[in-house]
């Protein structure tokens, strides 16, 4: 393989502001290749979030408050009213740890990290609040759910970052009073899975994106995933050393200040004198969390460069702390552009399937048969972005009935009719939808992409097509093999070389007369 850097060389003066070229990542966005990865990559992140969540919650038991009983805390130095107030209390705090990882990874109500993601909520779908707004003529009184703006800066600023907090969250819920250490355990491998997930995928949408971005052509979807397995451990790394390196200075503030601050007397003494240091440990964690707002610039660091987790974050954490104003205002510019144009993909994809639906429905007679209506074949559509409230309309119910009365009236109603046809539907429908959300994360890592190349420049004066890229070389004819020696034809008479015959010395016989 060989190995070059393509790109002009930079002859050092700034040009014009080229921030404006995050408006072209729509269409790159769309390649079918990254969402076919983005999508993949979901359906892989919530399959093992499953498999960890149902996990954890076979193993834990929930507490019963006659678990709790006063007996239990009695000793000789209490008094019956304090065992039975510390029996309380130890049942609401455990209480609490169960109901804190129900949250996590309970079945019912669906855990945050064991949700499938076509049944998670992203706010209310498109084209029913596009319907409303019209319905209701512009009129102020209108539903949140109708208003455009605050659809815009509400779930949709959230599901475009979503990728991010995908992988932060777990971090973040570690930082609970209610996380104990079964909790913890979770979390950590639930964060892994992610961190695992989405350096193949992700890395592979960055690998293409990077290489379309800088005009350098394109690159197949095999040949951007054997440049991901290729440096896998340099991906899966790159966002996990900044939170091991927080593990390790939390681990060290524990060894240096919390085990003798539980020695008395001792403890107090030593807490005045080095507590000021436990500041500078709070300030290096505050220094690598933030810093991770810069992810999003470190996939696309090894796709462009072709190097290692190091330089990953070397570059992220430069960047965003050296020129943090240009960083937050390209991002920014991201966002709201994303925003749209999320809009716009999740509004036609929903509008594809409601005139699929609508247009089978119109059959002659499809309304007078209930066991016909083409509505029950949408029972299982996905929850997420109002697609099962689109596709699935209830004829004794008002629209603004609220989603309980909804989903009661099909689990009484239409839950028996055409099964086997209702669950095949839908298999196909949340394929789409799979599709449609990974419109968001391949946007996500594409404009990552683009925030890397443009801050890149920024800051390094690089040119936006240098990158790395990899070329097979025509492997070079082996040499034939020396002929084998073959035996002396017969009749021919070999001489040897003038250089190796021996002199023979001259005969003591005279010649004949």
């Amino acid at each position: 393989m060989a190995e070059e850097r393509n790109g002009s060389p930079t002859d050092g003066r700034r040009s014009s502001p080229l921030w404006y070229k995050i408006f072209g990542t729509f269409w790159v966005a769309l390649d079918p290749k990254k969402l076919l990865l983005a999508a993949a990559g979901i359906f892989a992140m919530w399959l093992g979030w499953f498999c960890l969540s149902w996990l954890f919650m076979e193993i834990r038991h929930k507490p019963q408050r006659d678990e709790f009983t006063a007996e239990r805390f009695q000793k000789t130095d209490i008094t019956p009213e304090e065992a039975k107030r510390r029996a309380d209390e130890a049942y609401f705090i455990a209480d609490q740890r169960y109901q804190f990882m129900s949250s996590l990874a309970g079945k019912d109500p669906d855990g945050y990290f064991r949700v499938a993601p076509w049944d998670e909520y992203r706010g209310p779908n498109p084209v029913l609040m596009v319907a409303r707004h019209l319905r209701v003529g512009g009129d102020t009184t209108t539903s949140r759910e109708a208003r455009f703006f605050d659809w815009i800066l509400s779930p949709q600023a959230k599901f475009l970052v979503e990728p991010l907090a995908k992988l932060l969250s777990p971090m973040m819920c570690l930082f609970s009073p209610h996380a104990d250490g079964w909790a913890w355990v979770y979390l950590i491998l639930i964060a892994v899975w992610a961190a695992a997930v989405w350096a193949f995928f992700g890395g592979a949408i960055t690998r293409i994106a990077v290489v379309q971005l800088s005009g350098q052509g394109s690159v197949t979807l095999m040949e951007s995933l054997r440049f991901v397995a290729s440096r896998y451990l340099h991906y899966f790394a790159a966002p996990l050393v900044p939170l091991l390196f927080v593990a390790g200075l939390t681990i060290l503030s524990i060894i240096l200040f919390g085990l003798i601050h539980l020695i008395p007397w001792i403890g107090e003494l030593y807490d005045i004198i080095v507590w000021p240091f436990t500041f500078l440990i709070g300030l290096a964690m505050a220094f690598i969390l933030v810093g991770l707002v810069g992810f999003p610039l470190m996939y696309p660091t090894i796709s462009a460069e072709g190097s290692d987790a190091f330089d990953a974050l070397s570059r992220a954490y430069n960047y965003v702390y050296q020129s943090p104003w240009y960083y937050a205002w390209t991002s920014l510019v991201a966002v709201l552009y994303g925003c749209l144009v999320v809009f716009v993909v999740v509004f036609m994809g929903s509008l594809v399937m409601y005139l699929t639906k609508w247009s089978v429905s119109q059959t002659p007679g499809t309304e007078y048969f209930m066991s016909r209506r083409v509505d029950h074949l949408y029972i299982h559509a996905p929850k997420s972005f109002g697609w099962r409230e689109l596709l699935v309309s209830v004829p004794d119910l008002k629209p603004e009935a609220s989603k309980a009365a909804h989903d009661e009236y099909m689990k009484e109603n239409v839950s028996t009719v055409n099964p086997f046809a209702s669950y095949l539907i839908a298999i196909w429908t949340t394929l789409a939808f799979m599709f449609v959300i990974g419109f968001g994360y391949s946007y996500f890592y594409t404009a990552g992409t683009m925030l890397y190349l443009l801050m890149r420049r920024h800051v390094d004066e690089s040119e936006l097509d240098e990158v790395y890229l990899e070329h097979e070389e025509p492997e070079e004819p082996m040499m034939p093999p020396a002929p084998a020696p073959t035996s002396t034809p017969p009749g021919v008479t070999m001489v040897e070389p003038p250089g190796l015959r021996q002199p023979t010395a001259p005969s003591s016989e005279s010649p004949p007369a």
